[in-house]
C-alpha cells in the first residue's frame, strides 16, 4: 500500500512538474499586467478581459475566462484564486487583504515586487552555479569521448606490442574498452541516472531534503543559500506586514516562501511560538539549530525592530543588506570555484597523460 502510495506522489508530482514548465513564469507576468492595468484605472473584468487578447498560452487564457466569469458572477478576487489553486497562499492573502482594505492595487504593486526580488535571487543562484555546471559538465563529455574514441584504439597498439603495460594504463584500456563495447547503451543511460538522481535530490518533495542536505555540506554554496534566504524572509515577511497583513497572516505564509526543510521548519516552529504570544526574541533564542540559519547579526536587527514597533522597517533592512552580501558572494562565487575546477580537469588530464606517455617510453626502450 505504501509503494503505491509512493508511486502515485512520484507520478502526480512529475506530472505537475513536466506540466508548469515555464507556466509560473507566464503566471507572474499576467499578475505584472494585472497591476499595471489596474493602477491605469481599469476595472477588474475589464483588465482581465484586456489580458485575454495579448496572451498565447491556452491554459492561462482558460483561467483568465475562469476568473472573469467567477468575479462577474461575484466572487471576489482571492476567492476565485483560491478555488483555481495557482498562486501560493502568502499571494492570495495579500489579494484578500487588499480587496477588504479597499487597497488592491497597493497590494497587487507589492506582489509584483515581491516576484521580482524573488526572481532575482533565484537568477543569482543558477547564474553562480551555471559555471560550475558547465565545467562539470565539459569534463564529463570530454572524459566519455575520450574513453569512447581514443582509448579503444590505444588498446589496439599496445596489445600488438604485447609490452608490460603500467598499471594506469591497463586501467584506463580497461575503460576504454567497456565503454567502446557497451558505449552506446551505457553514455544514455548514464545521462538518464544523472536527471533521476538530480530530480529525486533536489525536486521531488518527499527527497529532496537530502540534496538540500549535501548543499548545506559545502561551504560556499552554504553561504549563498543562506544570504538568499534571510534575503528572501527579510522581503516578503516585511512587505506582507507593511501593506497591512496580520502577523499571523504573514507567519503562516513563511513556510511556503522556501523549499528548504531546515528553513520551512524553523518558520514552522516561528509560526507556531509567535501565536502562542511569544515573542520574537525568545522564539529566536529557543530554537536550538538558530545559529545555523540565522546569523546573530539579523537576529538582533529583528529583535530591536519589535521592540521599537518597526518590526517591518526591520525586516525591509535586513532584505537589503542580505541583497547585498549575495550578490558580492554570488559574483565571487565563480571566482574562488574556479582554481578548483581546474585543478579537478588537471589532474584527470594528467591521468591520461600519463597512462599514454608511460607506455610510449616502454616502446622505445623494446625498439
Amino acid at each position: 500500500m505504501k509503494k503505491e502510495e509512493k508511486s502515485s506522489d512520484f507520478q502526480q508530482h512529475l506530472k505537475y512538474s513536466i506540466r508548469n514548465i515555464g507556466f509560473r513564469k507566464e503566471l507572474y507576468i499576467f499578475i505584472e499586467n494585472l497591476t499595471s492595468l489596474i493602477s491605469a484605472g481599469m476595472g477588474l473584468s475589464e483588465a482581465l478581459s484586456s489580458l485575454t487578447e495579448e496572451i498565447k498560452s491556452r491554459r492561462l487564457k482558460a483561467i483568465i475566462a475562469q476568473l472573469q466569469n467567477d468575479i462577474e458572477a461575484g466572487t471576489s478576487l482571492a476567492v476565485a484564486l483560491e478555488e483555481l489553486h495557482i498562486l501560493p497562499d502568502r499571494m492570495t492573502s495579500l489579494i484578500r487583504l487588499g480587496e477588504l482594505s479597499g487597497k488592491l492595487n497597493e497590494n497587487l504593486q507589492v506582489l509584483v515586487l515581491q516576484n521580482e526580488k524573488d526572481r532575482m535571487f533565484r537568477s543569482k543562484v543558477r547564474s553562480s552555479l551555471t559555471y560550475t555546471a558547465i565545467i562539470f559538465s565539459f569534463t564529463i563529455i570530454v572524459g566519455f569521448v575520450t574513453s569512447w574514441f581514443v582509448l579503444p584504439k590505444l588498446t589496439e597498439v599496445f596489445s600488438e606490442v604485447g609490452a608490460d603495460l603500467p598499471i594506469v594504463t591497463r586501467m584506463l584500456i580497461g575503460l576504454g574498452v567497456f565503454i567502446g563495447e557497451y558505449g552506446y547503451f551505457l553514455v544514455p543511460l548514464f545521462i538518464l541516472a544523472l536527471l533521476i538522481a538530480f530530480y529525486f535530490l533536489f525536486s521531488f518533495p518527499k527527497t529532496r531534503f537530502v540534496g538540500h542536505s549535501l548543499l548545506f555540506k559545502l561551504p560556499i554554496i552554504k553561504n549563498l543559500i543562506k544570504e538568499v534566504e534571510i534575503a528572501r524572509f527579510g522581503f516578503l515577511f516585511g512587505t506582507m506586514l507593511k501593506a497591512g497583513l496580520p502577523i499571523d497572516d504573514a507567519m503562516s505564509a513563511l513556510p511556503g516562501i522556501t523549499t528548504f526543510s531546515n528553513y520551512k521548519k524553523f518558520y514552522q516552529y516561528l509560526m507556531e511560538h509567535i501565536s502562542e504570544g511569544n515573542s520574537f526574541q525568545k522564539s529566536l533564542n529557543d530554537y536550538p539549530k538558530i545559529k545555523k540559519l540565522f546569523p546573530i547579526s539579523a537576529r538582533q536587527m529583528i529583535v530591536a525592530g519589535e521592540k521599537s514597533g518597526k518590526l517591518d522597517e526591520a525586516l525591509m533592512k535586513i532584505g537589503r543588506t542580505y541583497e547585498f552580501k549575495t550578490e558580492e558572494t554570488a559574483r565571487n562565487l565563480p571566482i574562488i570555484l574556479e582554481p578548483l575546477l581546474l585543478l579537478i580537469i588537471g589532474i584527470g588530464v594528467a591521468v591520461i597523460a600519463l597512462a599514454i606517455i608511460m607506455p610510449i617510453y616502454k616502446l622505445v626502450e623494446i625498439f
